[in-house]
């Protein structure tokens, strides 16, 4: 286990998950156009209750554009700290203040550039996310089941020892995300009520918004609802960039696609994925409680 720990680091893992996701996505699609040339009777992606057709050719560049930032993004992640002139080093403070304002920033230019990318050309938003639900008790029904089911996968994880799993893979590279390490540290209560709202509310909306609305949507329009779930779910975890949550995350994006296709709105995944967050800020809060 040890020699494998040494071979194994989180940055890796990230690298080579990332390297798939952009490869698959460039296999993908000239593969689905070819069969489809072929075989003009196919439709794929009309399956499901998602809206795909306001979508065209140039969603294809859309998504490879993410995914140029998000590797972008990725690779300043993995870059080697700056050294002082003790050669050890320079370590950077980052305040409660500058992280929330990072978060925030990042979660409104993503959903800009997703309504850029579909705006000038008369997409109607209401049809393409469904956010005009006429299923409202579907949509609360399904989100449930879908939190259950989730937090079902994440109790199972814990009594597999998932967590000292990654311990003994990883070592050091397992440790808190910034965000809850941010969250447990301040005690400005109107830090930790925006920082509440965002991880909450607002990276619900405009991530569902980016990953189902967008990326799932567009990516399934030019291949099938198959491909796309896992494509865009694998990316989902991937981008978030955390090593403890990578098979949790994956898991998670793939029950919100689901939630997404049954109810053909994107109020079910961003109903699910807000409450996952709430939930995970109750219990470090609960956790806090505790340990005082």
């Amino acid at each position: 286990m040890h020699t494998l720990s040494m071979l194994m680091s989180a940055d890796l893992v990230f690298s080579y998950t990332f390297l798939l996701c952009v490869i698959a996505y460039a296999c993908a699609i000239p593969t689905y156009f070819f069969i489809r040339k072929n075989s003009p009777k196919l439709n794929w992606h009309r399956h499901g209750n998602t809206c795909t057709s306001q979508f065209n050719q140039l969603d294809i560049f859309g998504v490879g554009l993410f995914l140029l930032i998000f590797g972008a993004t990725l690779t300043l992640a993995q870059a080697p700290p700056e050294l002082g002139p003790d050669g050890n080093p320079k370590e950077i403070r980052m305040t409660p203040s500058i992280m929330l304002v990072g978060m925030i920033s990042q979660q409104i230019v993503f959903t800009l550039i997703v309504f850029a990318l579909m705006m000038f050309r008369g997409t109607n938003f209401g049809d393409l996310l469904g956010l005009n639900p006429s299923k409202v008790v579907r949509i609360l029904v399904v989100s449930m089941l879908g939190f259950a089911a989730f937090y079902i996968f994440g109790v199972g994880l814990h009594i597999l020892g998932y967590e000292e799993w990654l311990k003994n893979i990883f070592g050091s590279d397992y440790k808190v995300q910034e965000t809850i390490k941010t969250f447990q540290a301040t005690d400005a209560a109107t830090i930790r009520i925006m920082m509440a709202f965002t991880v909450a509310i607002l990276a619900p909306l405009c991530e569902e918004v980016l990953f189902r609305g967008y990326i799932y949507g567009a990516t399934k329009r030019f291949s099938d609802r198959f491909f796309a779930c896992l494509f865009s779910s694998l990316l989902f975890a991937v981008v978030h960039y955390n090593i403890n949550a990578l098979i949790p995350l994956f898991f998670l994006a793939i029950v919100l696609t689901i939630a997404y296709e049954l109810t053909g709105s994107i109020w079910a995944p961003i109903i699910i994925h807000a409450l996952v967050n709430a939930n995970t800020l109750i219990m470090i809060e609960f956790g806090n409680a505790t340990a005082n």
